[in-house]
């Protein structure tokens, strides 16, 4: 395969070709909309020697990537192109690489809730394997998901780990409690009976089904996805602030110091580019930030983790200082504002610790697990206000 049809949303947007080691993105001359706020529409061929950036953006990594070409591989030719062509439908973003498909899926929400094992995460895998236009390593599938209660098909991302990371499902749940606590925004998230799933609504599909634009931090700084740990927040500040429409651009600071607040807090070193972005209806004169998503604690498994990105120059656990350096210059933040922010989400970890207590009283073979989750919590507080 060496030309792809490129769609936003079910309209036919260009051609991406790949020619002479070039990557070649052409915009048809009735183009609907960009497929970028980084790329917008001209005559001129987009021409790059790597994938473009919102193209690699979803390809699928690591385990993940390598599970679906021993799966598809006979099929399909799996190189970028290939993988996109077999993926294509089921990408977060309005960006698709064919027309959307519909895989007949028929699963209720509170099967996955209520009767979830790893042998169903399994089962569903091998069913869905192209489901799974999300980036990162972790097992994930996008699912259209009925709800018997609603009667209506919703629309979710669906991750599982086994027994490397234990408890990470209970981990995300807990770390995104705090988030939205925090009062940060959030898509809607589960978390299943037996702990082995961890289920959150996707927010890049608008009521009539149709798809928002979403862009993460790497494609907004021209980065490819090995690339997600080149950068610092400052970098990820300017270019949330030029990317998003002017009235927004105070708000989306302000919640990106809180975002990175409650990554150490909650000490999250998993806060790379790609955890991230940007949403819009048509370009960035209506862009706001995305929600916030994919927030664990890394250090309950990897002890001496460190901040994905650079701040003043460090990758170590920032002192407060740092911050609130940060803010005020980067963020353009008043002190009022940036003591206010820190309250609030030294308070937001306080109330997911507490939910956390009440979930053990009923979980009892977890405590062990919790301990040590807020033990780490607890360092990161301490660490933030004694450095």
């Amino acid at each position: 395969m060496k030309n792809l049809d490129i769609y936003t949303n079910s309209d036919k947007a260009g051609v991406l070709a790949h020619e002479s080691n070039k990557y070649i993105f052409t915009y048809d001359s009735n183009a609907p909309s960009i497929v970028s706020v980084t790329m917008p529409i001209r005559t001129e061929s987009w021409i790059s020697s790597k994938l473009h950036p919102i193209f690699e953006m979803n390809l699928p990594e690591g385990a993940l990537k390598e599970a679906i070409k021993d799966r598809f591989g006979k099929l399909v030719n799996m190189d970028d192109l290939g993988m996109l062509h077999l993926i294509g439908p089921y990408v977060i973003g309005r960006v698709k690489y064919g027309k959307s498909a519909n895989a007949g899926m028929s699963i209720q929400l509170s099967d996955i809730l209520n009767n979830d094992t790893h042998e169903l995460f399994e089962s569903l895998m091998q069913k869905f394997a192209i489901r799974s236009g999300v980036s990162g390593v972790q097992p994930k599938m996008l699912l259209d998901i009925h709800d018997k209660n609603t009667l209506t098909t919703e629309h979710y991302i669906v991750k599982s780990w086994g027994d490397e990371y234990p408890e990470l499902a209970l981990n995300e749940f807990f770390c995104m409690e705090a988030i939205r606590f925090s009062g940060l925004s959030v898509a809607e998230y589960y978390l299943s009976e037996n702990r082995s799933m961890f289920v959150m609504k996707r927010f890049d599909i608008k009521d009539d089904g149709t798809f928002y634009g979403f862009e993460d931090g790497c494609v907004l700084l021209g980065k490819s996805t090995e690339e997600k740990y080149s950068a610092s927040y400052e970098d990820l500040a300017k270019v949330m602030k030029s990317s998003v429409r002017p009235e927004n651009r105070k708000q989306c600071l302000k919640d990106l110091f809180a975002a990175l607040i409650m990554n150490h807090f909650l000490r999250n070193g998993d806060g790379h580019l790609k955890n991230y972005g940007i949403i819009y209806e048509n370009d960035y004169t209506d862009a706001i930030m995305a929600p916030i998503y994919d927030v664990v604690c890394t250090t309950v498994y990897i002890r001496e983790d460190v901040p994905a990105l650079k701040m003043s120059d460090g990758k170590l656990w920032f002192k407060e200082k740092t911050y609130r350096n940060f803010a005020k210059n980067t963020c353009q933040m008043k002190t009022s504002e940036i003591d206010e922010t820190i309250q609030k989400c030294k308070d937001a970890v306080k109330k997911a610790s507490k939910a956390l207590d009440a979930y053990v009283e009923n979980n009892k073979e977890i405590e062990i697990f919790a301990n040590r989750l807020k033990e780490e919590w607890e360092k990161g507080l301490f660490s933030f206000t004694s450095l």
